[in-house]
This record gives structure tokens, C-alpha cells and sequence, in this order.
């Protein structure tokens, strides 16, 4: 499986969606253990990886699935892979943010 780069930051959905960069995320329940899908922006790296983003962690079910249970599926135009989830840390926050925000042309 391919890793799964993640943060949570300020940049909110609305913002991917206006990039054209959704996929569908597939995870796996945390407490039910059934197949969740949701919509998610995302920003395709070099190395084969995406790097995706939630604004609030609160509200957002499917990191705490992924916390869980990191294996996941992530499907774009049609085309569907198997990614292990990775929580970026403090040190590779702010990174990853401009990461986004770059390829927001923010």
C-alpha cells in the first residue's frame, strides 16, 4: 500500500472543490466497522502519494476511522487505490500546509 499523507488544517473543502481535486475516500468504521465513504480534496505528490486535509477534526468521522484503522481506499475519476494513512506530525505540519495552499495558488 502506498502511504496516505494527512493533515488537519485551515483549508476548508470548498476550496479543493474549486481545484476539480475530489476523490472518494473509503475507510472503514471505527465503532461499526461497515465501509464509509466521503468526499475529500486532495493534492497528488510526485512520489505517488496524495496529501488531504480537513479543516475541523471534530466533525470529520472519517479521521477517526483512519485513526483506527489507517488502510483505506481513495478513488479519483474512476480509478481506485489502496492507501495506509499516515498522520503527518507538528514538524510536518506547516509543510504540508504550503504544500496545499501551493497547489491551491493560495
Amino acid at each position: 500500500m502506498n502511504p496516505l499523507a494527512r493533515t488537519f488544517n485551515a483549508i476548508g473543502g470548498r476550496l479543493m472543490a474549486r481545484t476539480g481535486r475530489i476523490g472518494i475516500l473509503a475507510t472503514t468504521g471505527a465503532r461499526t466497522g461497515l465501509r464509509r465513504t466521503a468526499p475529500i480534496g486532495f493534492v497528488p505528490r510526485p512520489d505517488g502519494t496524495i496529501l488531504i486535509g480537513a479543516g475541523s477534526t471534530s466533525n470529520r468521522g472519517w479521521t477517526a476511522n483512519l485513526r483506527a484503522n489507517p488502510a483505506c481506499t481513495f478513488a479519483i475519476r474512476g480509478t481506485t487505490r489502496s492507501y495506509r494513512a499516515r498522520f503527518v506530525g507538528p514538524e510536518e505540519r506547516a509543510a504540508a500546509l504550503a504544500e496545499l495552499r501551493a497547489a491551491m495558488g493560495r
